[in-house]
Protein backbone atom coordinates (compact mmCIF):
# COMPACT_ATOMS: atom_id res chain seq x y z
CA UNK A 1 0.00 0.00 0.00
CA UNK A 2 1.36 3.42 -0.97
CA UNK A 3 1.55 6.22 1.59
CA UNK A 4 0.48 9.80 0.90
CA UNK A 5 0.97 12.83 3.13
CA UNK A 6 -0.64 16.19 2.44
CA UNK A 7 1.02 19.04 4.35
CA UNK A 8 -0.94 22.28 4.30
CA UNK A 9 0.77 25.44 5.52
CA UNK A 10 -1.93 28.01 4.73
CA UNK A 11 -5.60 28.52 5.43
CA UNK A 12 -6.01 29.77 1.86
CA UNK A 13 -6.18 26.19 0.64
CA UNK A 14 -9.81 25.19 1.09
CA UNK A 15 -10.64 22.15 3.17
CA UNK A 16 -12.83 20.87 0.33
CA UNK A 17 -9.88 20.78 -2.08
CA UNK A 18 -7.75 18.82 0.39
CA UNK A 19 -10.65 16.40 1.03
CA UNK A 20 -11.03 15.90 -2.73
CA UNK A 21 -7.38 14.87 -3.10
CA UNK A 22 -7.63 12.79 0.07
CA UNK A 23 -10.61 10.84 -1.28
CA UNK A 24 -8.98 10.31 -4.67
CA UNK A 25 -5.92 8.84 -2.99
CA UNK A 26 -8.08 6.44 -1.01
CA UNK A 27 -9.81 5.39 -4.25
CA UNK A 28 -6.48 3.94 -5.37
CA UNK A 29 -6.11 2.01 -2.09
CA UNK A 30 -3.46 4.38 -0.81
CA UNK A 31 -3.06 5.33 2.83
CA UNK A 32 -3.62 9.09 2.95
CA UNK A 33 -2.86 11.44 5.84
CA UNK A 34 -3.30 15.20 6.12
CA UNK A 35 -1.71 17.67 8.51
CA UNK A 36 -1.82 21.43 8.82
CA UNK A 37 1.49 22.92 9.94
CA UNK A 38 2.05 26.49 11.07
CA UNK A 39 5.82 26.74 11.34
CA UNK A 40 9.01 25.02 10.34
CA UNK A 41 9.22 22.92 13.52
CA UNK A 42 5.76 21.46 12.87
CA UNK A 43 6.76 20.87 9.24
CA UNK A 44 9.82 18.89 10.33
CA UNK A 45 7.87 16.93 12.94
CA UNK A 46 5.18 16.00 10.40
CA UNK A 47 7.80 14.27 8.23
CA UNK A 48 9.56 12.32 10.97
CA UNK A 49 9.05 8.58 10.99
CA UNK A 50 7.19 8.56 7.66
CA UNK A 51 7.92 6.51 4.54
CA UNK A 52 6.04 8.24 1.73
CA UNK A 53 5.34 7.59 -1.92
CA UNK A 54 3.61 10.95 -2.41
CA UNK A 55 4.28 14.15 -0.50
CA UNK A 56 1.95 17.08 -1.21
CA UNK A 57 3.07 20.53 -0.11
CA UNK A 58 0.19 23.02 -0.14
CA UNK A 59 0.83 26.73 0.28
CA UNK A 60 2.04 29.84 -1.50
CA UNK A 61 5.20 29.88 -3.57
CA UNK A 62 7.32 31.48 -6.22
CA UNK A 63 10.54 30.37 -7.91
CA UNK A 64 12.56 31.12 -4.78
CA UNK A 65 10.55 30.01 -1.76
CA UNK A 66 7.58 28.18 -0.23
CA UNK A 67 5.54 30.23 2.24
CA UNK A 68 2.21 30.98 3.90
CA UNK A 69 2.77 34.74 3.59
CA UNK A 70 2.99 34.95 7.38
CA UNK A 71 5.32 33.03 9.68
CA UNK A 72 6.33 30.20 7.34
CA UNK A 73 8.82 31.32 4.70
CA UNK A 74 11.48 28.86 3.49
CA UNK A 75 13.66 28.68 0.41
CA UNK A 76 13.24 25.64 -1.81
CA UNK A 77 16.76 24.61 -0.83
CA UNK A 78 15.74 24.63 2.85
CA UNK A 79 12.59 22.62 2.05
CA UNK A 80 14.61 20.03 0.12
CA UNK A 81 17.15 19.77 2.94
CA UNK A 82 14.42 19.24 5.55
CA UNK A 83 12.80 16.50 3.43
CA UNK A 84 16.16 14.81 2.93
CA UNK A 85 17.13 14.98 6.61
CA UNK A 86 13.78 13.43 7.58
CA UNK A 87 14.47 10.41 5.34
CA UNK A 88 10.73 10.24 4.76
CA UNK A 89 10.62 9.23 1.07
CA UNK A 90 10.39 5.79 -0.50
CA UNK A 91 12.07 4.89 -3.77
CA UNK A 92 10.51 6.61 -6.82
CA UNK A 93 8.62 9.06 -4.58
CA UNK A 94 6.71 11.98 -6.06
CA UNK A 95 6.80 15.46 -4.55
CA UNK A 96 3.63 17.32 -5.55
CA UNK A 97 3.70 21.10 -5.16
CA UNK A 98 0.20 22.45 -4.61
CA UNK A 99 1.22 26.06 -5.16
CA UNK A 100 1.97 28.59 -7.86
CA UNK A 101 5.24 28.18 -9.78
CA UNK A 102 5.93 24.70 -8.38
CA UNK A 103 6.54 23.41 -11.90
CA UNK A 104 9.46 25.72 -12.65
CA UNK A 105 12.79 24.10 -13.50
CA UNK A 106 14.60 26.13 -10.83
CA UNK A 107 12.31 24.75 -8.14
CA UNK A 108 12.63 21.11 -9.21
CA UNK A 109 16.39 21.21 -9.75
CA UNK A 110 16.95 22.92 -6.40
CA UNK A 111 14.93 20.21 -4.65
CA UNK A 112 16.78 17.46 -6.51
CA UNK A 113 20.10 19.02 -5.52
CA UNK A 114 19.16 19.03 -1.84
CA UNK A 115 17.56 15.60 -1.67
CA UNK A 116 18.67 12.60 -3.75
CA UNK A 117 15.63 10.67 -2.46
CA UNK A 118 13.22 12.79 -4.54
CA UNK A 119 12.57 11.02 -7.86
CA UNK A 120 9.85 13.27 -9.35
CA UNK A 121 8.67 16.84 -8.76
CA UNK A 122 5.24 17.85 -10.05
CA UNK A 123 3.86 21.37 -10.13
CA UNK A 124 2.14 24.02 -12.21
CA UNK A 125 4.29 26.51 -14.10
CA UNK A 126 1.95 29.47 -13.68
CA UNK A 127 -0.43 31.12 -11.25
CA UNK A 128 -3.78 29.36 -10.94
CA UNK A 129 -6.83 28.81 -8.76
CA UNK A 130 -6.84 26.01 -6.16
CA UNK A 131 -9.58 24.12 -8.02
CA UNK A 132 -7.31 23.94 -11.08
CA UNK A 133 -4.56 22.40 -8.98
CA UNK A 134 -7.00 19.94 -7.42
CA UNK A 135 -8.31 18.77 -10.80
CA UNK A 136 -4.82 18.60 -12.28
CA UNK A 137 -3.41 16.58 -9.38
CA UNK A 138 -6.35 14.19 -9.43
CA UNK A 139 -5.96 13.64 -13.18
CA UNK A 140 -2.24 13.03 -12.62
CA UNK A 141 -2.87 10.48 -9.86
CA UNK A 142 -5.55 8.73 -11.93
CA UNK A 143 -3.08 8.22 -14.77
CA UNK A 144 -0.16 7.19 -12.56
CA UNK A 145 -2.05 4.94 -10.15
CA UNK A 146 -4.90 3.55 -12.25
CA UNK A 147 -3.53 3.57 -15.78
CA UNK A 148 0.13 3.07 -14.76
CA UNK A 149 1.23 5.98 -16.94
CA UNK A 150 4.74 7.37 -16.60
CA UNK A 151 4.56 10.45 -14.30
CA UNK A 152 6.05 12.77 -16.93
CA UNK A 153 3.33 11.76 -19.39
CA UNK A 154 0.67 11.94 -16.66
CA UNK A 155 1.57 15.61 -16.13
CA UNK A 156 0.74 16.24 -19.79
CA UNK A 157 -2.69 14.69 -19.19
CA UNK A 158 -3.18 17.11 -16.27
CA UNK A 159 -2.26 19.99 -18.59
CA UNK A 160 -4.74 18.81 -21.22
CA UNK A 161 -7.50 18.49 -18.62
CA UNK A 162 -7.06 21.96 -17.11
CA UNK A 163 -5.34 24.14 -19.75
CA UNK A 164 -2.82 24.92 -17.00
CA UNK A 165 0.83 24.06 -17.67
CA UNK A 166 1.75 21.20 -15.35
CA UNK A 167 5.30 19.89 -15.41
CA UNK A 168 6.71 16.71 -13.90
CA UNK A 169 10.49 16.60 -13.59
CA UNK A 170 12.28 13.24 -13.47
CA UNK A 171 15.59 13.13 -11.60
CA UNK A 172 17.06 10.86 -14.29
CA UNK A 173 16.35 13.48 -16.98
CA UNK A 174 17.73 16.24 -14.78
CA UNK A 175 20.99 14.45 -14.15
CA UNK A 176 21.82 14.18 -17.86
CA UNK A 177 21.04 17.84 -18.50
CA UNK A 178 24.13 20.12 -18.78
CA UNK A 179 22.11 22.88 -17.06
CA UNK A 180 21.89 20.61 -13.97
CA UNK A 181 25.64 20.01 -13.89
CA UNK A 182 26.52 23.66 -14.40
CA UNK A 183 24.09 25.24 -11.94
CA UNK A 184 22.70 22.75 -9.40
CA UNK A 185 24.73 19.56 -8.97
CA UNK A 186 26.60 19.81 -5.65
CA UNK A 187 28.89 16.86 -6.42
CA UNK A 188 29.86 18.50 -9.71
CA UNK A 189 30.87 21.73 -7.95
CA UNK A 190 32.92 19.79 -5.41
CA UNK A 191 34.69 17.83 -8.16
CA UNK A 192 35.40 21.01 -10.13
CA UNK A 193 36.85 22.71 -7.05
CA UNK A 194 39.11 19.72 -6.36
CA UNK A 195 40.37 19.83 -9.96
CA UNK A 196 41.10 23.56 -9.63
CA UNK A 197 43.29 22.93 -6.57
CA UNK A 198 45.38 20.19 -8.23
Amino acid sequence: MKNVLILNITSDVKKENIVDIYCHGQSYNMKVAHETVNNIDEFQNALRGKKLDYLFLAGHANEECFANNNFFHQSWAEIGNIICTAECLNKDSILMLYCCKGGMVNVAYTLFAECPNIRYVLGAKQNMYPIQLTVGFNVFMYHVEHRKTDPVLAARKATDATDIRFECFDRIDAEVNPHWHTNYCKDCHERNQSFETC
